[in-house]
């Protein structure tokens, strides 16, 4: 052993923590489809000057793994709904009167809640208020909450600044007293010249918290749906094709005037239709086949008995859940339905049963080669029959949700069939915003099967009105205090994927919180953060320092703690984080934070076998390399100068022929006259 001086201070105190250091954030994923139309005759919206988000027109803000915080998410040109609010497409809502006070209100309380059913373009004619609105702001943001309840405590009062934010689908009523603090919320808004528009859902926004909102709130409807289609055809160059709108298949869509999502997903199959002898099937589809999908499950009542029907019916259901998968499989997720419903599938039963080729004939799928078809001339029968499943049976949800995920769980089934069942899953869970099947799927696909998860989280957490869902409940599987060891990993590998690139500030947190719950070093980890480093390292770095400050502030919580110890020795843990890390140590504040994050893990039992193993990569990464081996050595230095860490050195210090390494004997003359001379400048 290494007779190393014990006496004396053993550890570092630490200063005080510094400013709080501030994170980017990128434009959020794929927005709603706009709901666009004809200029309203309403102030021309003037531009947004996208400077205001400092460089690379990115918006600066505090990140914290742990508190309420609300993220800003500049809404840029690009975005859909910002495309939508422009003079030559924005329609206005139907109910014209509402629509029209909305500016005033905004005007005089600095807050206006829009309250419309999911689908009616409320974000549009949020954007396009912001922007039309008196003195329009510069700047118009959306506001990502990361809060256990709705509260404006997070929310940012920046000068000059429009917010929106989403209200809906609210996991429980929010405290009495959120009505009142919105409006005072408003009022300091007004002050700077800033406005908030809320996004609510009547199924939502009611009781007495509510109530002290009713002056600000305007209850909207959609736009008309013929001239939202009619401005989306000439928009996107397709004025020609207007003309269509008169064809009298329309004439029950104009008459029932459905949603503007309904709309602009009509006038996108318009405007991609190859010519006009395909407006019937267009019109067919958007009516979500009903007629043929109701056949379809009703040929054999007249002539076949009810088991007839009933496998008829689920070899349909079937060739939906898997449309282009092996017939195998169709038949093998029909028998699994059948075995669900109690019907014995043993083989006496099978075999006395219609062949695979009549039951897939009595469902009208057809095979090519292997694989088996719904009509491919019906675009989109697929998913319509499935919706037309969960519709028309809405007591069977949870049997028909464990089928279905059951079949994307089973080994026994080839994963490119999987992969077909959870992508329709995820086209299911968005359409119904079912938030069960989501939470299915990632509860129930483990090991092997995860990674069809983590591609349909992944997806889902990108979705502009679902997405808020998923990023929560990935958010709140960590803050669970003994999260299933296949939520964690399927969290890591989320946010160390496309998502993580695209949002890192959401991810980072996610899977800064992830940290906690693994052991430290843990590979899986490391790897989601290297990645993380290698795509957003700006935002990695901010973020660990954001942690590190935090935590030598909040000395009592433990569970921080252990989250930001475990994402630092993971940061550190690939060369491209440790490359961030020492990028850093020249500034003073940061250094000192960095060297007692290491002191720290050195202090805990069960992360010192991976420090070693980590320090051990750093001398055979840094002791030959004339350009860096100084600072690093000096770093080390300072970690080991309390005497009770320097017992580690043992194990990095003697080679197993008993030789000393010329690095850490280096390292340890350093740490030691540096605790000599600061303990002989403390003494009087």
């Amino acid at each position: 052993m290494i007779d190393h001086e014990q006496a004396g201070q053993d550890r570092m105190e630490p200063t005080a923590p510094s400013e709080q250091l501030t994170e980017p954030h990128e434009p959020a994923g794929a927005p709603l489809s706009p709901e666009s139309g004809e200029s309203n005759g309403q102030p021309h919206p003037g531009p947004v000057d996208f400077r205001h988000y400092g460089k690379h027109g990115i918006q600066a803000y505090n990140l914290h793994l742990n508190g309420d915080q609300a993220i800003p998410i500049p809404i840029t040109e690009n975005d859909a709904a910002y495309k939508a609010s422009q003079d030559s497409r924005f329609v206005p809502p139907r109910n014209t009167g509402p629509w029209a006070t909305a500016s005033k209100l905004l005007d005089d309380y600095g807050i206006v809640v829009l309250c419309a059913a999911l689908g009616a373009g409320r974000r549009t004619a949020a954007v396009r208020l912001l922007r039309t609105v008196t003195n329009s702001p510069p700047a118009i943001l959306d506001l990502d909450p990361e809060w256990s309840k709705p509260s404006v405590r997070p929310l940012p009062k920046e000068a000059a600044t429009g917010y929106i934010l989403d209200l809906s689908d609210l996991p429980e009523q929010p405290a009495e007293r959120l009505g009142a603090d919105l409006t005072s919320h408003g009022e300091e808004l007004r002050k700077k010249n800033s406005f908030l528009v809320i996004l609510a859902t009547p199924a939502d926004w009611y009781g007495h918290w509510a109530d002290l909102t009713l002056p600000y709130t305007v209850r909207l409807e959609s736009p008309d749906s013929r001239d939202l289609v009619t401005a989306e055809l000439r928009a996107r160059h397709r004025g020609d094709r207007v003309a269509w709108l008169d064809g009298k298949e329309f004439a029950d869509i104009w008459k029932a005037n459905p949603s503007a999502r309904a709309a602009w997903r009509l006038a996108d199959r318009l405007i991609q239709a190859s010519g006009a002898d395909q407006i019937q099937a267009i019109v067919d589809e958007f009516g979500d086949w009903h007629t043929e999908v109701e056949n379809l499950l009703s040929k054999d009542r007249a002539r076949g008995s009810d088991s007839q029907l009933l496998s008829t019916r689920v070899t349909v259901w079937a060739g939906a859940l898997l449309d282009g998968g092996q017939r195998r499989s169709v038949i093998k997720a029909a028998d699994d339905l059948l075995t669900r419903l109690g019907l014995e599938r043993k083989p006496v039963n099978v075999l006395t049963d219609a062949t695979t080729s009549s039951r897939l004939v009595a469902a009208e799928i057809t095979r090519d080669g292997d694989r088996a078809f719904h009509d491919s001339k019906k675009e989109g029968l697929s998913a319509a029959i499935l919706r037309h499943l969960w519709d028309e049976f809405p007591t069977q949800h949870e049997l028909l949700r464990r089928w279905a995920i059951g079949i994307a769980a089973d080994r026994a089934v080839p994963e490119e069939d999987a992969r077909m069942v959870t992508t329709a899953l995820l086209k299911l869970a968005v359409h119904r915003h079912d938030r069960t099947i989501l939470d299915g799927l990632a509860s129930d696909l483990k090991g092997p099967r995860r990674i069809l998860a983590v591609e349909t989280l992944t997806e889902a957490a990108g979705d502009a009105e679902f997405g808020r869902y998923v990023r929560d409940r990935l958010r709140q599987w960590m803050d669970a205090k003994t999260p299933s060891s296949n939520k964690v990993e399927l969290v890591i590998e989320i946010c160390g994927g496309t998502w993580g690139i695209r949002q890192p500030a959401l991810a980072l947190t996610r899977l800064g919180k992830a940290a906690g719950h693994k052991d430290f070093g843990s590979a899986t980890v490391v790897h989601a953060f290297r990645q993380l480093a290698l795509g957003r390292p700006e935002e990695v770095r901010n973020a660990v320092d954001q942690w590190l400050s935090d935590a030598e502030s909040r000395h009592d919580d433990e569970t921080l703690r252990r989250q930001t110890l475990g994402a630092f020795l993971a940061v550190v843990s690939s060369d491209e984080g440790t490359d961030l890390i020492l990028d850093d140590i020249r500034d003073p504040e940061v250094r000192l934070r960095i060297i007692h994050a290491w002191q720290k893990l050195l202090s805990t039992d069960d992360a010192v076998e991976a420090v070693v193993t980590q320090l051990s990569r750093w001398h055979e990464r840094f002791q030959g390399d004339p350009d860096r081996r100084e600072a690093v050595v000096d770093v080390l230095a300072d970690i080991f100068t309390p005497p009770s860490l320097r017992p580690g050195l043992d194990r990095l210090m003697v080679t197993e022929e008993s030789a000393i390494l010329p690095f850490w004997r280096e390292v340890l003359v350093r740490a030691a006259n540096r605790y000599q001379a600061s303990k002989e400048a403390s003494t009087p």
